[in-house]
C-alpha cells in the first residue's frame, strides 16, 4: 500500500486531496494547525490515516509527518505541500510581519517539506507536488506578496525536479485557478464589495465558473501515479482556461 503526506488537509482542497488519496486506496499522513476540523475530516477518509496538528511552518511538523509515515505505514511514496494563506493587500499597506507569515507558509514550508520528505522518496521512487496557483504563472491585482509566494512555489517545484530526476523522485506543481474554497470566501470577503468581486471571478473564468477542490484533487493524484510516471518540472494549470487567454 502507498502511503502520502497531505499538508493543510483539514478544509478546502487540501481536505479533497486527503480524501482522493484515501479513496484511492493509500496510507495518508494529514497534517493541519486545525485539530478539530482535522479530525472531523479525517473520519470520513477511511482509509488508514494518521493526523498530525502542527504548523508546517516549523521545520519540526514536516520532519514528524515523514517520521511518522515511515514509522506507522512503512515508508513515504508521495507528498503533497497544499497549506497555504492569502494576503489579499496592496503592498504599501502591508507589514513585515504579514510578509514574514505569508512567505513562511507559502513557501518555506515547502521547503521543510522537500527537506524531510527527500531521503524516503528517494528510497521509493516518489513524488513531490506542490499547490501552487495560476498566480504564480500570471500577475493578478491587489496580492502582490500572494503572488509572489505562489511564483516561488512554482520555480521551487522546477528546480528540484532537475535536481531530485536522477534519484528518480518526480516534482511538480499543480496551479489551480480560482476554487470555490473556505480560503477563496475569506478572499472575497477582504474586497470592498465581496458580493461582486465573486460575480466578476466566475464570469472572468473561460469556462464560466470555478473548480470545486475535487476537480484539483484528481489532477494531484494522478501527478503521484504511474499513469505521470514521466511528467516532472510541470507548472500544471487547473484553471478552466484561465492562463490561457
Amino acid at each position: 500500500m502507498s502511503t502520502v503526506i497531505v499538508t493543510g488537509a483539514a478544509k478546502g482542497i487540501g481536505a479533497a486531496i486527503a480524501e482522493a488519496f484515501a479513496r484511492a486506496g493509500w496510507s495518508l499522513v494529514a497534517v493541519d494547525r486545525d485539530a478539530a476540523r482535522l479530525r472531523a475530516a479525517a473520519s470520513h477518509w477511511g482509509q488508514p490515516v494518521a493526523t498530525l496538528v502542527g504548523d508546517v511552518a516549523d521545520r519540526a511538523t514536516n520532519d514528524a509527518a515523514v517520521k511518522m509515515a515511515i514509522d506507522r505505514f512503512g515508508g513515504l511514496d508521495a507528498a503533497v505541500g497544499n497549506a497555504g494563506v492569502v494576503l489579499a493587500k496592496l503592498i504599501d499597506g502591508s507589514t513585515s510581519e504579514e510578509f514574514d507569515r505569508i512567505f513562511s507558509i507559502n513557501v518555506k514550508a515547502l521547503m521543510y517539506l522537500a527537506q524531510a520528505a527527500h531521503k524516503a522518496l528517494a528510497k521509493s521512487e516518489g513524488s513531490l507536488t506542490v499547490i501552487a496557483s495560476k498566480a504564480g504563472l500570471v500577475a493578478q491585482r491587489n496580492s502582490p506578496l500572494y503572488v509572489a509566494t505562489k511564483g516561488a512555489a512554482v520555480q521551487l517545484a522546477r528546480a528540484l525536479a532537475l535536481d531530485w530526476a536522477h534519484e528518480g523522485i518526480r516534482v511538480n506543481a499543480v496551479c489551480p485557478g480560482i476554487v470555490d474554497t473556505p480560503m477563496l470566501q475569506e478572499f472575497f470577503d477582504a474586497m470592498p464589495d465581496p458580493d461582486a468581486s465573486r460575480r466578476e471571478t466566475e464570469v472572468a473564468q473561460p469556462l464560466g465558473r470555478l473548480a470545486t477542490p475535487a476537480e484539483i484533487a484528481s489532477v494531484v493524484l494522478f501527478l503521484a501515479t504511474p499513469a505521470a510516471a514521466f511528467i516532472t518540472g510541470v507548472a500544471l494549470p487547473v484553471d478552466g482556461g484561465f492562463t490561457a487567454e
